[in-house]
């Protein structure tokens, strides 16, 4: 706070009392935050203490703190909650709103990328904190100082025989955290001025305050944004996929699974104005699409706009032409992998359609070699997926581990053309595609051989492999 906001507060017995709406405290806070001088010192914590044990949680601070952070785990001080965690207090601080949210994204994005448990939301910009020596409620154990190294017993016998000395504000708590790191400490600590005003001339504020570079890239809004739909049919495909209700796949994530998208980018990301708050969206066609609520909030074959998150644009590396599957929820931080043109199309029939499900689509990339995280399978049940005018029962199921090898035969026909694959080659890849019907594995030979295609014989290899493998192909009718 300034001076001024300081002695406003300090007119007051306690500095919590009520004045008008709220109290003086929050108030003053309130302004803080609106003129973005807010310095949070960093803490993390995880309440999965009883579930992981504190060497695992241990483990994933000192990964943290270092991994992402870059602050040396030796200098944070660790605290038993007395109950269900364990605090870290990391002598850095942080500056201004956006970087408060930067750090809730970096920890965020540690839980999916390390399977770890860090609470997330303590940060919040109004977040309190019990002081070291404050008892427990519900066990009556304090919060009390440990070390990495300890064990389980010596951490609860710490917590059952210790008496902690309270610090008299938190204040108090921060200066300790702060001022004993030497190497954070300006050459000259003497100093005319008071507690609290005094410690950022004792603190060098280039180490002591940590700047998160988020990587953002700038959006432009887009020339093709007009208000009225298009008379002519060529435009109006592209006024939609730059104007049509964008998908998002986060919507609803709470409580729910995960969304589902199959897209083709159709052009570089923009932004549109008082659509998310100038979120980044990216022109797309849709194969298909199912929200976090599933059924609520799909997309078929049709033309829109992709929303994505502050961090999965930052990832995004797609040009226009590229297929990508983007599996999003609530942690905003989605798995997003390209396909080929017939992978894009199999999991768009695998979202849309009376039988389909977003498990079906992670079925069939899962079988394709994909990881879609270990929520993502639907632990091998089975789904009926349609596929154009024919449907597929238990596809996955039939989806053996050659036709994984298949696939890479089939890419390379698509990337080098047909010919470069051998006849054997070419048969294992009519096997792949006729389990999601005839229509499909049909199209597909058509596409690659132009006009080379020989109807009379691709019709007598496609019936001798239904009648070797009457089981695996009683779903399929070639056409009379």
């Amino acid at each position: 706070m300034t001076r001024e906001q300081y002695e406003r507060q300090d007119d007051f017995e306690s500095g919590y009392e009520v004045k008008g709406y709220t109290s003086i405290a929050t108030e003053l806070q309130d302004e803080c935050e609106a003129n973005d001088s807010v310095l949070y010192p960093i803490h993390i914590e995880s309440d999965a203490y009883h579930e992981e044990g504190a060497a695992t949680l241990i483990r994933w601070f000192e990964e943290f703190v270092e991994d992402y952070l870059g602050v040396p785990f030796h200098s944070c001080t660790l605290y038993f909650s007395g109950n269900r965690s364990i605090h870290v207090h990391v002598p850095r601080f942080i500056s201004g709103e956006d970087q408060r949210e930067y750090l809730k994204e970096l920890a965020e994005t540690f839980n999916v990328e390390k399977t770890a448990d860090l609470d997330c939301g303590l940060y919040s910009s109004k977040r309190m904190f019990r002081l070291p020596g404050v008892e427990h409620a519900k066990t009556g154990l304090q919060k009390v100082e440990i070390e990495p190294e300890w064990s389980e017993d010596r951490i609860f016998r710490e917590a059952n025989g210790t008496t902690s000395k309270r610090p008299d504000s938190y204040q108090a708590l921060i200066r300790r955290v702060f001022a004993t790191q030497s190497s954070l400490k300006i050459d000259s600590p003497d100093t005319n001025l008071c507690p609290p005003f005094d410690l950022f001339q004792i603190l060098d504020g280039e180490k002591a305050v940590l700047k998160f570079e988020s990587g953002k890239r700038n959006i432009e809004t887009p020339l093709i944004e007009q208000t009225e739909y298009p008379e002519n049919p060529p435009e109006s495909i592209t006024w939609l996929q730059y104007n049509a209700k964008e998908f998002s796949p986060y919507a609803r994530a709470d409580g729910n699974g995960r969304s589902v998208a199959v897209v083709k980018a159709e052009g570089g990301t923009f932004a549109r104005e008082n659509v998310r708050d100038g979120a980044a969206l990216v022109p797309a066609y849709f194969y298909g699409a199912r929200s976090c609520a599933g059924e609520e909030f799909t997309k078929a074959d049709e033309h829109a706009p992709l929303q994505l998150s502050a961090r999965d644009f930052e990832k995004w590396d797609y040009e226009a032409g590229d297929n990508v599957v983007v599996i999003g929820g609530q942690s905003r931080n989605s798995r997003i992998f390209s396909v080929d043109s017939w992978q894009a199309t199999v999991i768009g029939h695998a979202l849309t359609g009376e039988d389909a499900s977003r498990e079906a689509a992670l079925d069939y990339l899962e079988s394709e070699g994909y990881d879609v995280g270990s929520a993502g399978s639907s632990g091998g049940t089975t789904n009926s997926v349609t596929a154009g005018s024919n449907t597929t029962s238990d596809y996955v199921a039939g989806v053996q581990t050659a036709n994984s090898e298949a696939a890479k035969f089939q890419q390379r026909a698509e990337r080098d053309g047909i010919d470069t694959l051998s006849h054997d080659e070419r048969w294992r890849v009519a096997c792949r595609l006729l389990k999601f019907g005839w229509e499909q594995a049909w199209e597909w030979f058509k596409t690659q051989f132009g006009t080379d295609f020989d109807a009379e014989i691709t019709r007598e290899q496609f019936r001798s492999i239904i009648k070797a493998f009457p089981e695996d192909y009683d779903h399929v009718q070639p056409p009379q």
